[in-house]
């Protein structure tokens, strides 16, 4: 049975609406280290794709390529990135995470967990794996579409 428009809308609205208690978590921590919102998504795509082009993170981050270049610029004053040309092909320059866009990445994934931790602390096993695996499956649905 496929859900109603209602409830499709009513998941939609909770999932936006969590996604953006998270965001708020992690963003008090990128405000004291000078880091853009935008900058942690950069270097949050950096590190689950590996270094990637200019023209790979602006694609990544729906952005121009001549935005994608005045961040890496920022990023790169920031020390948080470093251009590195490709050893097969000098043409090419991938982005790479210094220690300090690591740091940033995770400073702000260990508040939002423990900010998840804290708000699951009164689910049972049982809630918490189930509401995973409901989680996973949706994510992964999403993924085929």
């Amino acid at each position: 049975m496929a859900p109603t428009e209602e409830l499709t809308k009513q998941l939609e609205e909770a999932l936006r609406r969590a996604n953006t208690i998270l965001y708020k978590r992690g963003r008090s921590i990128l405000i004291g280290m000078e880091i853009s919102a935008l900058q942690f998504n950069a270097l949050l795509t950096i590190r689950e794709f590996g270094p990637l082009t200019m023209g790979d993170l602006g694609k990544h981050l729906f952005v121009a390529c001549s935005t994608a270049t005045d961040l890496v610029d920022r990023m790169e004053r920031a020390s948080l990135v470093e251009r590195v040309r490709d050893n097969k092909d000098r043409r090419v320059v991938r982005l790479h995470l210094l220690t300090r866009g690591d740091e940033a990445l995770d400073a702000v994934i260990r508040e939002r967990q423990s900010f998840l931790g804290a708000v699951l602390k009164n689910y049972t096993d049982e809630e918490y794996v189930d509401l995973l695996r409901r989680l996973e499956l949706l994510t992964q649905r999403m993924e085929l579409k």
